[in-house]
């Protein structure tokens, strides 16, 4: 979460989003990768952009790597968001070169 944006969330976002890390078993919605604090952490995604907007149905489980090729605008070759859920067309957020 960016310090600018911070104000937008509401203040229980620690807890949302904990409870979606729990209840997608610590694994990211693009590439299926495991989640770990130090080589690859999870992040929570708002599927609108809209930080206010905090349904579970609205809300995806990414590892940085995927949620920043997201935010980049980069993923649409290799991602795509339908009717809320996430469409994994092949992974790529762990290569050999990384």
């Amino acid at each position: 979460m960016r310090p600018e944006t911070k104000v937008l969330y509401p203040k229980n976002w620690r807890e949302i989003s904990a409870r979606i890390r729990r209840h997608r078993h610590g694994t990211c919605e693009g590439c299926g990768q495991v989640g770990s604090v130090h080589r690859n952490p999870l992040t929570v995604h708002h599927i609108d952009f809209n930080p206010k907007n905090n349904r579970d149905d609205n809300l995806l489980l990414l590892c940085s790597k995927c949620h920043l090729r997201l935010q980049q605008g980069t993923i649409p070759s290799l991602l795509r968001i339908r009717q809320g859920q996430l469409v994994l067309l092949r992974p790529y957020c762990y290569s050999k070169s990384d």
